[in-house]
């Protein structure tokens, strides 16, 4: 396990894990062979119940390995999706409320103008990367071509420590190219309960901290110790992100579904492959999904699907 662990998370190399595995490897063999004439007296089951659990464990490290690699060729940053469309009426106010033209899908995804509903909208997202869109809000507005008046790019991210203090929780920066848009990192322990029905609640009032933390700060004048008048980017910031609460919140969740690729040329590895690739999926289709324990209202979630190939 030990040298698992070296290997897979320390990033260490197979030359310097391979003495120290030795040495335990050998104090195992000792101990193992010691008591290999109870085999047939019963120790047969605890023999089983670890090759069991071992076979598991790496069958589904093999399948998350090709999972990985097949998500990370879908990197999704806005310029490959959305396209700016300028508009005759756009005014002087929209403009000095840095608002950018209208929004559309690029010409290779059908140039369809992007169309804006009120409401707000928290996409869960899975890399945490403010550079590149979920999946789940690409796939989205893709099939809709509409997107909620703001949106919010939520991370969750689990820290070894039992607790994150509130104010060390959220993370919260603005996605480039994008109007009133979002990306939120939730840093939480394993004893916060975090998924619960005032998440919206408390991510609406994080931003409303950094919106006005960092206006404070750009009109803030070295010389005088109290802050000027908000921008107007500030204001319609504020303004536009209150009028999307007053009307709606919504949950987007990405579906993944995931398929096997057919192999360019067979062989016993590619068969081999197939068949554990389909007792991975198998595992993945019947187990609890991180967020199955989202306690928010069933009429506020959303689930986009979509497929992806391992």
């Amino acid at each position: 396990m030990v040298a698992l662990v070296a290997l897979l998370v320390w990033r260490l190399h197979f030359a310097v894990v391979l003495p120290v595995f030795l040495v335990f490897i050998a104090l195992d063999g000792a101990y193992i062979t010691s008591v290999l004439t109870k085999i047939p007296e019963g120790a047969w089951f605890t023999f089983l119940l670890a090759g069991v659990l071992s076979s598991t464990f790496i069958l589904w490290r093999f399948g998350k390995e090709a999972q990985w690699a097949a998500e990370s060729l879908d990197k999704l940053p806005p310029e490959a999706i959305f396209t700016n469309t300028p508009t005759a009426d756009t005014t002087a106010s929209s403009r000095a409320a840095s608002l950018p033209a209208n929004l559309a899908l690029t010409p290779a995804l059908g140039g369809t103008a992007i169309s804006t509903v009120p409401g707000f909208g928290i996409f869960f997202d899975k890399r945490g990367d403010p550079a590149l869109l979920p999946a789940s809000f690409a796939h989205f507005v893709r099939k809709f071509a509409a997107r909620p008046s703001v949106l919010v790019f939520l991370h969750t991210r689990a820290l070894p420590l039992p607790s994150i203090p509130c104010a060390e929780r959220y993370v919260v920066s603005r996605v480039a190219r994008l109007p009133h848009a979002y990306a939120v990192v939730l840093r939480h322990g394993y004893a916060d309960d975090v998924l619960r029905p005032a998440l919206a609640r408390e991510i609406v009032a994080q931003i409303e901290l950094v919106v006005g933390a960092s206006a404070a700060a750009a009109a803030r004048d070295p010389g005088t110790p109290t802050p000027l008048a908000p921008s107007p980017e500030v204001q319609a910031s504020l303004s536009a992100l209150s009028r999307a609460c007053a009307a709606q919140t919504v949950y987007v969740l990405g579906k993944e579904v995931m398929r096997i690729k057919r192999a360019e040329r067979r062989s016993a590895w590619a068969y081999a492959r197939r068949v554990l690739l389909g007792a991975f999926l198998w595992i993945r289709d019947n187990s609890r999904a991180k967020l199955a324990d989202l306690d928010i209202d069933v009429d506020k979630l959303i689930e986009v699907g979509f497929v992806n190939e391992i």
